[in-house]
């Protein structure tokens, strides 16, 4: 694993916090250490509602091997959202305009909108880096930004 050049404000991709609570996942010790790991390594980090909200189908879905039950899903949602260094960012208004305007410049539609609303969060509360293994979902709608990229699994 490659650590992140400088800390940074970063947003925590689902994806991640998935990982990071799947003991069986050979990605589980790096994505743990994402969230777990020091702000001296891995920057402020934050979550969204929408994080939040991606982790109980994707943990009770078919896609996982063996699936959460429903309390279990809640109960590891819940232990993110108590992490005393990890700030969870509502998604407001404001976030859903300006979502709506980079979904008309990249001419995003679908599921893509809500890539696009990660990042309209991420400018809008200047989180410059986002810790994700999907970096090719989100490349064409931060080129023109200050926000980087960063696959944490990636070697």
């Amino acid at each position: 694993m490659t650590r992140p050049p400088t800390p940074a404000a970063s947003l925590i991709d689902t994806n991640v916090l998935i990982y990071a609570t799947v003991r069986a996942d050979p990605r589980f010790s790096v994505a743990r250490d994402v969230v777990l790991g020091p702000d001296e390594t891995w920057g402020s980090r934050h979550v969204s509602v929408q994080n939040l909200a991606e982790m109980y189908p994707n943990l009770t879905g078919p896609k996982m091997d063996v699936p959460d039950s429903p309390d279990q899903a809640a109960d590891k949602i819940r232990a993110l959202t108590r992490l005393p260094h990890i700030t969870v960012v509502p998604v407001s208004a404001t976030i859903v305009e300006r979502t709506i305007e980079l979904s008309r410049q990249h001419a995003v539609r679908r599921q893509r909108y809500f890539d696009a609303q990660l990042v309209a969060l991420m400018l809008e509360h200047d989180l410059r880096r986002l810790y994700t293994e999907n970096v090719s979902d989100f490349s064409d709608l931060v080129s023109d930004t200050p926000i980087e990229l960063y696959n944490p699994f990636h070697d």
